[in-house]
């Protein structure tokens, strides 16, 4: 099986999150456009009194359309003390003796929202609910009716005439259910108070009510229709919230089997129906829905996605097949419309919550590989959940990735991570995408669990073997990875396989994702703290919304022609920058043809244009290589040199190199109007790069030229240029941002193609 803020045009108060990358990715762009104006579309439909109008057919919840409404408005960034969204909230949160399943849950997610964005005014309201919610299922199951059971069947609610209560086997429903089962969970994350019997409670409902063919249905397991899909969603994610909550510590050591597992192989069932049936239910059929609509249904594969992990159900993305359809759906108004009146109310606002909660950062890919690659099963779980709330305070989360599917869908996180006891096994093919991935931009991050001896030797040489040219060294106790954020004081020892520019694998032999598996977030935080510091480092300290497209499709070749020069040192620091490069060129109206790399010596046959030379430490040619270089600029061509990732070792070098075969004053910079620059609004650097470029260097350019018969035919950048073309963020990288180096580039292709 296949498993894998928002700032819009509104005279609204916004959260201000740390920085995610604005890719050039045109979904994403048009996903941030669709929430402007869903977000737009909701304020319009507020009432003056601070309501949003009551569904007809909404079963008597006058208040649950405001509560949907304003919890998916605080989710699209709008700020929850901006005054309408305070005037619905007050309304709220009053005590009104709520007793209603729907709303109960609506209003807690509401306050929940606002509790996360650093609004706690709400939180005793948020307990009365929750409270409330928990009392009222003697089993865990749910009705429209939410009331207190007293023992008899019956339920008070203050101020309110008694009611039937309708128990499981008579009158519950799984729709219902979902939703009480979800409003504790936001409860549960603020306020950690939920008893532990309630969650097994909701474990052996959902259990209960399992249908053989391991889904879900409205009703009990053998009434029909039997499984829907949106039954089916939200039975699996309920039981994923009841399982963090009961079986934690159940994977202290390696090796469990979670196929013998009873509450395990329940949502493992659901999963498995959703593996076999998600492209019928987003596919042309649009079918197994039941008695829900796709808005409905979305929401909570959604939350199906983001509790277990899976980038994938059966063959497709469900958040790439969820947004493919939603953007497809929106109305000119910004709205979108679906089973429930009024006017789009509750569907808009199911819609902005997939978009925007199916975007959330995902900062780890955990590998699925043949070995004991699950022994922790909710590790990162729990880990990216800390990290929402203590490290970064913004929804980030994690997700599973496997070795079946193209390389290029793993670039949802910039870190691949790995973690085991036993030596994993890895074929060739698998050794060729573990590669690829890490030098298109991201980073492996291993952890040994169990004290795993094999696992630790294997990855050692795993690493040899993709990274021959570089070694694993451990870090020294002022390295920044101990720094960053969090002061670990030079704990756990951390080791790391670099190129000179960047962490391309990061390695440890202590068990840190037992202390994440275990929520030990007081007893062990620095295991947790250490991971955040992971995360920064190989991050540059800026999150990727999910789906981002980061690596451009192949593109026909052709168009000026790029040679990638060798020379003694390290020489190829980042294989793929000028792949990526041509790939994005043949985009536009100046495609590159890259060759090489290539000696020094071939470069006269070759043809090319513009030749570059990059690299890390000391940069050593011969006299009949600087002589050949020099022949290249005299007879037309151009040379751009730079110092891979801002080393200061190439750029001392580099410099002494140029003056030597030109002259000590030939090297000048290039000013500030000269053509390199054309285009550039302003010029942008890397974290690094901005901190040591103060004041107005830090708003110019730094490149230097030499000219040569009145033209110029050297340029030489001690920034570095090379890595920002792969286009990854990087907290160690001295150098222009990606989109600059781009810019920069394409300027030099257009003067070597004329």
């Amino acid at each position: 099986m296949l498993r894998s803020l928002l700032v819009f045009s509104l005279t609204v108060s916004v959260l201000v999150f740390p920085p995610v990358i604005r890719a050039a990715d045109e979904a994403d762009d048009e996903v941030e456009q669709a929430i402007a104006r869903g977000a737009e579309f909701l304020l319009k439909e507020q009432g003056a009194d601070g309501t949003w109008p009551e569904c007809p057919r909404g079963h008597g919840q006058p208040m649950g359309p405001t509560a949907l409404a304003t919890y998916a408005l605080i989710e699209s960034g709008v700020s929850p003390k901006d005054p309408r969204i305070e005037k619905a909230l007050e309304l709220l949160a009053r005590d009104t003796g709520e007793h209603r399943t729907y709303i109960l849950a609506m209003r807690i997610s509401a306050f929940g929202a606002a509790w996360k964005k650093g609004d706690g005014r709400w939180a005793p309201a948020l307990r009365r609910d929750a409270s409330r919610l928990i009392r009222a299922t003697p089993d865990g199951s749910y009705w429209y009716d939410c009331g207190e059971p007293d023992g008899y069947g019956n339920v008070s609610a203050k101020g309110k005439k008694k009611a039937k209560v309708h128990l499981t086997g008579k009158g519950f429903d799984n729709s219902n259910t979902n939703y009480g089962v979800f409003g504790v969970w936001v409860a549960n994350r603020m306020i950690g108070e939920v008893p532990r019997q309630y969650w097994r409670h909701i474990m052996d409902h959902w259990k209960r009510t399992q249908v053989s063919d391991g889904g879900w249905g409205y009703k009990g397991a053998s009434q029909k229709p039997g499984s829907t899909a949106g039954m089916v969603a939200a039975g699996v994610a309920s039981m994923f919230v009841g399982f963090d909550n009961l079986r934690a510590k159940d994977f202290i050591r390696c090796g469990v089997n979670l196929g013998t597992d009873s509450d395990y192989r329940s949502i493992q069932s659901g999963l498995d129906w959703l593996d076999k049936h998600f492209d019928d239910t987003l596919g042309a059929g649009k079918k197994l829905l039941g008695h829900s609509d796709m808005y409905y249904y979305l929401y909570n594969v959604e939350r199906v996605g983001l509790a277990s992990g899976y980038k994938y159900f059966g063959t497709s993305d469900w958040y790439k097949m969820g947004r493919q359809w939603l953007l497809s759906q929106q109305g000119r108004d910004g709205s979108w419309s679906g089973k429930w009146p009024p006017n789009g109310v509750i569907s808009t606002s199911f819609a902005l919550l997939f978009l925007i909660r199916g975007r959330q950062p995902v900062l780890f890919n955990k590998l699925e590989f043949s070995g004991d690659w699950n022994n922790r099963p909710r590790d990162c779980a729990y880990l990216t959940d800390w990290m929402t709330r203590q490290a970064f305070e913004r929804d980030v989360t994690w997700q599973i990735v496997n070795l079946r599917v193209p390389v290029e869908d793993w670039h949802d996180a910039p870190i691949v991570y790995l973690s085991g006891a036993k030596a994993p096994s890895f074929s060739d093919e698998d050794l060729d995408k573990l590669r690829t991935y890490v030098w298109q931009g991201g980073t492996i991050l291993s952890a040994t669990e169990c004290d795993g001896h094999a696992f630790d030797q294997a990855i050692r040489e795993l690493y040899k073997k993709l990274f021959p040219d570089y070694k694993l060294e451990p870090c020294a106790q002022d390295h920044d990875l101990y720094s960053i954020q969090f002061k670990l004081g030079g704990r756990p020892k951390f080791e790391i396989v670099s190129n000179g520019v960047r962490p391309l694998a990061i390695h440890t032999s202590a068990d840190l994702p037992r202390a994440w598996q275990l929520q030990r977030t007081s007893t062990d935080r620095l295991s947790f703290q250490a991971a955040a510091n992971v995360y920064m480092y190989a991050s540059g300290m800026r999150f990727r919304h999910r789906g981002v497209k980061t690596w451009p499709a192949l593109a026909g070749g052709g168009g000026t022609k790029l040679a990638r020069l060798k020379h003694a040192g390290n020489f190829d620091p980042e294989p793929l920058a000028y792949e990526r490069f041509s790939r994005l060129m043949a985009k536009g109206e100046t495609p590159v043809e890259v060759v090489g790399p290539l000696a020094i010596s071939e470069l006269a046959a070759s043809g090319a244009k513009l030749a570059t030379l990059t690299g890390t430490g000391e940069l050593a040619l011969t006299a009949a290589q600087q002589e050949q270089l020099r022949m290249f600029v005299e007879t037309g061509g151009v040379l751009l040199i730079d110092a891979a990732g801002g080393d200061r070792a190439f750029d001392r070098s580099a410099r002494t190199l140029l003056r030597r075969m030109f002259g000590s004053s030939a090297l000048q910079r290039l000013e500030a109007g000269h053509e390199v620059y054309a285009g550039i609004d302003k010029i942008r650097y890397r974290h690094r790069t901005e901190i040591r470029l103060t004041g107005a260097n830090g708003r110019t350019g730094h490149l230097r030229g030499v000219t040569v018969a009145g033209r110029l035919a050297v340029i030489y950048s001690q920034e570095d240029l090379t890595a920002g073309l792969v286009g990854y963020p990087s907290y160690t990288c001295d150098g222009y941002a990606p989109q600059t180096a781009l810019a920069i580039m394409e300027n030099i292709v257009e003067r070597c193609g004329r």
